[in-house]
């Protein structure tokens, strides 16, 4: 099932706000043109868009404080913003609280059932390892969230007095770690690598998708076939937007 995404406006910028970071996607109809992360893009590099579509896993107060600079940097775009809901351009949330659901999961799941079709896994590696799995009816049945690399190196080294880690001494290579920093870091690798390869030996019937900053550094290290699409969560945002826009004419 091939999705494509419907031009609503000419110029859509997705405000994506992560964990540790904001990332921006900008459309041009239904075309990608740019994408960066963390600094607010100038009037200079996109121009004025007239649409802007917040997803953000933040507080409520990260949020105003975002809001209030993009309607300052861009007055003239219309806002819009994303969370999750029980159902969203024809897929279902499971969820029993659908608002409790990541919007970054929801988004992604969203836009990997319209683009990809389904039964699909979406693996979205950062702060936190994401796999969320989508049905062929397009019902998104739920997933598992564990620490990323970096927050279980953190935990692991934070929580244990002895342990004496300097990332510069960091080398993983192959075979057994014979320093600290080895030791921890290539530990946590191979519970990431573990916890996918574990849930692909139940799923492998699954079209397999990988998306977020280190998601392909973890699937190129498995024998999982697996398709990168690292805007998944800008698609899914900008599908409903769309629906949105279509709904209100």
């Amino acid at each position: 099932m091939e999705g494509k995404l419907v031009c609503a406006n000419n110029s859509t910028l997705i405000v994506d706000a992560g964990n540790t970071r904001v990332k921006w996607t900008l459309f041009k109809g239904d075309r990608i043109t740019d994408k960066w992360a963390q600094e607010l893009p100038s009037t200079d590099r996109i121009g004025s868009p007239q649409n802007i579509v917040l997803a953000s896993v933040r507080s409520a107060e990260h949020d105003a404080v975002l809001t209030s600079l993009l309607r300052r940097s861009y007055p003239e775009a219309a806002m819009h913003s994303i969370q999750a809901e029980s159902e969203a351009c024809g897929v279902i949330n499971s969820y029993a609280e659908p608002q409790r659901l990541g919007v970054d999961r929801w988004l992604a799941a969203i836009a990997a059932y319209h683009v990809y079709g389904g039964p699909v896994v979406v693996i979205d590696a950062g702060t936190a390892i994401k796999a969320d799995f989508v049905s062929d009816e397009g019902v998104h049945l739920g997933g598992y969230i564990v620490p990323g690399l970096a927050l279980m190196e953190s935990s692991l080294v934070s929580q244990t007095a002895k342990i004496r880690y300097d990332a510069a001494e960091v080398s993983l290579e192959e075979g057994v770690p014979s320093s600290t920093a080895d030791a921890v870091s290539a530990g946590c690798l191979e519970m990431a690598l573990g916890f996918i390869q574990r849930l692909y030996e139940r799923h492998g019937q699954a079209k397999w998708l990988a998306t977020g900053g280190g998601s392909q550094a973890l699937m190129n290290r498995l024998a999982i076939d697996y398709v990168l699409d690292e805007h998944l969560v800008a698609k899914g945002a900008k599908f409903v937007l769309d629906a949105r826009l279509k709904g209100a004419k």
